[in-house]
């Protein structure tokens, strides 16, 4: 998407990261197949909706109260989908790859994490960018939870 608005030269009057935030919601993971599995399609529609959520945070950042109930709604969507994630590793069978999954949600966790820091942060300075920017790497860390998911199930 970068190297597109380079080469449209509207990469200094688009600010690039808060683009990516807001169209994260249009996203879809690429799967190839489509799973009858309940639990990979509660899985399907938590992260969905986490995506949501923090797609709206560019529009809700400026109004504390509004960014208030966005974080509040994004802890939730995280709590739903951590428990999707449980749901699906527990029903795994033995011997699969368990242990990738287990790795992704570590790291999940880690970014959570990080995105919290990065909110006190901008409570302390403002700084929407970096917001921004660790809202895009959740919403990376979501979509590599559903392709482990794909590829296990």
């Amino acid at each position: 998407m970068v190297g597109l608005l380079q080469r449209m030269g509207v990469d200094s009057e688009i600010d690039v990261t808060e683009t990516c935030l807001r169209i994260a919601a249009l996203q879809e993971c690429d799967n190839p197949r489509t799973s009858r599995n309940p639990r990979v399609l509660e899985l399907e529609l938590t992260a969905k909706t986490l995506k949501t959520i923090l797609s709206s945070i560019p529009d809700e950042i400026t109004d504390r109260r509004a960014f208030i109930e966005v974080i509040k709604g994004i802890a939730d969507a995280i709590k739903m989908l951590l428990a999707a994630v449980g749901a699906f590793y527990d029903a795994l069978p033995p011997g699969t790859q368990k242990k990738c999954l287990e790795d992704q949600k570590r790291k999940f966790i880690t970014y959570c994490r990080k995105f919290s820091d990065t909110l006190k942060q901008y409570f302390r300075n403002n700084d929407q960018t970096v917001v921004f920017s660790s809202a895009n790497l959740l919403v990376n860390q979501t979509n590599l939870i559903l392709f482990v998911v794909h590829d296990v199930d």
